[in-house]
């Protein structure tokens, strides 16, 4: 039987192995991914990238363009309760006035409303152009693993043959019930499966009751239904669902589906072409660690949250951002090994919170709407700018400073330019377009010093040289200017200081004003967190 090696070997197709195969490929390591299934999915199954989601994915080859065309219009959905689409009464369940705009942010919106589809065909398209290994309809039979590589026995589904490869490292991203977390013996902790829902996706023309174009997200107290348009004519009902009951799948028959469809559009004669119906369980689960030697566990197959507040593909993709461009330096010999530690380190304690706050919205949801929509208390668990914007990591990746607090989030509104948290969003300027700071980022670390520091990007690329690491420098005031004077305070540095980013734009170590010795502070910063 032939041996074939590569890099890293990504198991599974979806939002997680996709996003890690391109972040390896745009970064010059080429990686194999199989997927069981023949074909990429077509249902929408799940809906929005928040704005860390698409910063980060905006930096690789390819989406930002696709993810703009597949936006369209689409605006932030309405929620609301009522009996039924059409229910003369129904409550929307708006913002109240006067609260931050969370636009101020970013410079991309604060939610894309895409749905899975859509991205994972952005993401495998673009993927190919970057060179990565797709192999749909093979699966995965057998693995094992030493301390130099991961030996995986694949099967081709069509065929039948069967074939060996070798890898330095493999990605778990087979989902929630990951076969390979449990080959690795990867305990899970949470409450497990806590309830079940049936998806029902469904065509119609709902123009004479909403706008064209009208992304909603409704419940219907009372009816264990809530239902999603998602701005185009496919849109989905999501349906209560007991087997503990004794309800079991052949309950939802196309003429069961269709009948609970018409009732939830409020017209029991409305032309329906049903789609697809289909079985999901709400998980809440957190495995115990994220690696085992070569093999590393991210989105689903490493956590699983309820869907009421969207966010377990958000965690899926910057999980898989994460790992890659931790992969990419390592393989590419630019960091030790021990930085694929750090992984687990930053993410589990981050993906809890948004475990934690999903399981409590579910407690208080109608299906998928909240019962109440309140951005300005700060107890209501719901998802907030803080939680995906405001993240702290903590690691030896991170120069963290003497008198840190030791906080996992901030407020992105008042942002300190502390390590470990993200790299604010500052307007700059080249004098012929305005761009924001996380335009430049994300191939390489970037140095960005304050307008008055001379010294520090020589500094910088010397050192970037010596280390042979991808670094980008730059002084505030030489190619752009900060217009409005803000770089500074939401930097946390003074004219002279500077900072270091990651190429996840988190902030990796700062210096508050100028030091004596440029070249050796940020030599053995940047050394530290490589883990060189």
């Amino acid at each position: 039987m032939s041996v074939q090696r590569v890099p890293v070997l990504v198991v599974g197709g979806a939002y997680t192995g996709l996003t890690t195969a391109l972040g390896l490929a745009a970064r010059g390591v080429r990686p194999l991914l199989v997927e069981r299934r023949p074909s990429p999915g077509t249902l929408p199954k799940a809906w929005g990238l928040n704005a860390r989601s698409q910063e980060l994915l905006n930096t690789l080859p390819g989406v930002a363009r696709r993810l703009r065309s597949a936006m369209g219009e689409a605006q932030w959905p309405r929620m609301s309760h009522g009996t039924s689409l059409t229910d003369p009464e129904r409550r929307f369940l708006d913002p109240e006035a006067g609260q931050p705009d969370p636009q101020e942010l970013s410079s991309v919106p604060p939610l894309a409303w895409v749905s899975q589809a859509q991205v994972e065909e952005i993401l495998r398209v673009s993927a190919e152009e970057a060179g990565a290994d797709l192999r749909p309809g093979t699966e995965l039979v057998s693995l094992t693993q030493d301390e130099e590589k991961v030996t995986a026995t694949l099967r081709e589904a069509a065929t039948g043959r069967e074939y060996v490869v070798e890898a330095d490292y493999l990605v778990a991203a087979d989902g929630n019930t990951s076969q390979i977390r449990d080959m690795l013996g990867i305990p899970v902790e949470g409450g497990g499966t806590i309830g079940h829902m049936y998806i029902i996706t469904f065509e119609a023309d709902l123009t004479r009751y909403v706008k064209k174009g009208s992304v909603e997200v409704i419940g219907m107290p009372g009816s264990g239904s809530s239902f999603i348009l998602d701005g185009s004519e496919r849109h989905t009902l999501w349906v209560d669902y007991f087997p503990e009951r004794g309800e079991t799948p052949e309950d939802f028959t196309e003429e069961r589906c269709l009948e609970r469809i018409r009732r939830a559009v409020g017209d029991p004669e409305i032309d329906v072409t049903f789609v697809n119906a289909r079985f999901f369980p709400i998980n809440h689960k957190l495995s115990e660690r994220f690696r085992e030697g070569r093999a590393f566990l991210a989105g689903d197959s490493a956590h699983a949250c309820p869907p009421n507040g969207g966010q377990g593909g958000n965690l899926a993709i910057q999980d898989a951002y994460d790992l890659s461009w931790r992969l990419s330096l390592v393989l590419t010999g630019q960091a030790g090994p021990d930085l694929l530690d750090t992984y687990e380190m930053e993410r589990r304690p981050i993906v809890n919170i948004t475990l934690e706050r999903e399981l409590e919205l579910a407690k208080i949801s109608e299906g998928r709407v909240p019962a109440s929509y309140n951005p300005a208390d700060p107890d209501a668990p719901i998802p907030m700018p803080k939680e995906f914007l405001g993240s702290r990591y903590h690691s030896p990746a991170v120069r963290i400073e003497a008198d840190d607090d030791g906080s996992l989030q901030e407020d992105p509104w008042n942002p300190t330019g502390r390590p470990g948290g993200r790299a604010p969003h500052v307007v700059l300027s080249d004098g012929l377009r305005e761009f924001s700071t996380h335009d430049l980022l994300g191939r390489g670390f970037v140095f960005l010093a304050g307008h008055e520091a001379t010294e520090w990007v020589a500094a910088a690329e010397k050192v970037a040289r010596d280390l042979g690491v991808t670094l980008a420098a730059y002084r505030l005031g030489d190619r752009f200017v900060d217009s409005a004077h803000t770089w500074c305070d939401r930097y946390g540095v003074e004219p002279t200081g500077a900072t270091l980013i990651r190429p996840d734009a988190v902030v990796a170590w700062r210096a508050k004003k100028a030091v004596d010795d440029p070249e050796g502070e940020l030599t053995a910063a940047l050394s530290a967190v490589l883990a060189r």
